[in-house]
């Protein structure tokens, strides 16, 4: 039997925390509890993952304060024919999926794969141009474009530069679709960030330097304090 083929044998829970991990590249027991499994348990929900563990659908790994965070393992990555490593994520790249992850959670939304975004969206995709991190964002009506952008624990006015920068580049397109949706209001950015103080930061500088078609909204969650923390050493 296949890995795909067990896949098709796991209960309906297994199966929605395998494509959820496989979607934000992890998961925690509490996200898993909030999205997947409400009526469990904290401790219940460790228990969930620790079986899959235990069946190689799942590798558990730590965060920086101690609590678990979970990744795809072996069968899995089999099972869905990916080329995903099953180690513990850089610090980076941590920050970036579990922001993006906590964001989602929040909002209950999933954050848009890359195949997905070529699929959907083939006229706002341009060779150079990365479509990481779209979301449709259901705060205003027609629904819009959303882009999270996460805080590296960069200086405020970094971030807002770097911003800029990326709708910069969508406006230089060559691609018409994409221009106009950013000059229509069709596209927003979610800034993520880990503290009260610096979302504060943040938004004040978005404030002093607007940008003219695209909303801008900064958030924190302080999940991601002991990653900024690392960041620092």
């Amino acid at each position: 039997m296949t890995a795909a083929d067990e896949y098709t044998n796991l209960s309906e829970h297994a199966q929605l925390a395998a494509d959820h991990v496989c979607r934000h590249w992890l998961a925690t027991p509490d996200v898993v509890r909030r999205v997947i499994c409400p009526t469990l348990s904290l401790d219940a929900a460790r228990k969930f993952l620790a079986r899959l563990v235990e069946r190689g659908w799942l590798v558990r790994h730590v965060l920086p304060e101690g609590e678990p965070y979970f990744v795809l393992g072996s069968k899995a990555v089999a099972a869905f024919g990916l080329r995903r490593s099953t180690r513990a994520l850089g610090i980076q790249a941590l920050l970036e999926h579990y922001a993006v992850l906590l964001a989602c959670t929040r909002r209950g939304c999933g954050v848009i794969t890359e195949d997905e975004f070529r699929a959907e969206f083939p006229d706002l995709c341009e060779p150079g141009q990365s479509v990481k991190n779209f979301f449709v964002d259901e705060t205003v009506v027609p629904f819009r474009l959303g882009l999270f952008v996460v805080d590296h624990d960069k200086r405020s006015s970094r971030l807002v530069q770097k911003v800029r920068q990326r709708i910069g580049r969508m406006m230089d397109t060559d691609r018409p679709a994409l221009r106009q949706l950013v000059l229509n209001g069709g596209l927003s950015v979610s800034v993520l960030t880990a503290t009260e103080g610096k979302r504060a930061n943040l938004a004040a500088a978005f404030a002093r330097k607007p940008l003219r078609s695209v909303a801008v909204t900064v958030e924190a969650h302080p999940e991601l304090e002991s990653l900024f923390l690392v960041n620092r050493r």
